[in-house]
C-alpha cells in the first residue's frame, strides 16, 4: 500500500527536485499529508473518488501555495509519503476529510448568501479604480 501511495502521489505531482533540509512548518506537513490522501484517493478506480481526489489536491495545494511555501514541494510531498503507513493514511484521510467538507460547506454558506442578497440575479459589476 505504501508503496503504491508513493507512485499515485509521483504521478500525480511529479518528482524531480531533492527533498528540502529544513523542518516543516506543521501547517504546511498537515497540508502535504492531506495532497498525499487527495493524491491517492485522485488514483482510484471509483469516479466519485476520483473526482473527490482532485478537488481535495486543488484545495490542500491552494493552501501551501497561499502561504508561499513551495520551494522542493514535490520532493517535500514524496518525502513525507514515504514515511507515512496504511494507518497514517487512514487516519489522515479522517483529518482531512473534515477539514474539507467544513471549507465546502464554507463556500456553500457564502453561496447562499449572495443568493439572499442578490436573488437570482448576478452581483453588480464593479469598475476597476483608474
Amino acid at each position: 500500500m505504501r508503496a503504491a501511495l508513493i507512485l499515485a502521489v509521483v504521478a500525480a505531482l511529479g518528482v524531480l527536485a531533492p527533498a528540502a533540509a529544513q523542518a516543516e512548518d506543521p501547517k504546511t506537513t498537515f497540508d502535504i499529508r492531506c495532497v498525499i490522501v487527495g493524491g491517492a484517493l485522485a488514483q482510484s478506480s471509483d469516479p466519485d473518488l476520483q473526482s473527490l481526489g482532485r478537488a481535495s489536491l486543488f484545495y490542500f495545494m491552494g493552501r501551501i501555495q497561499g502561504r508561499g511555501d513551495t520551494d522542493n514541494l514535490d520532493a517535500r510531498i514524496v518525502d513525507v509519503a514515504a514515511k507515512m503507513t496504511a494507518d497514517d493514511l487512514k487516519a489522515q484521510s479522517q483529518t482531512c476529510g473534515a477539514m474539507f467538507t467544513a471549507a465546502t460547506q464554507n463556500l456553500q454558506d457564502l453561496s447562499n448568501s449572495f443568493k439572499e442578497h442578490f436573488g437570482d440575479r448576478a452581483p453588480p459589476p464593479t469598475t476597476p479604480p483608474k
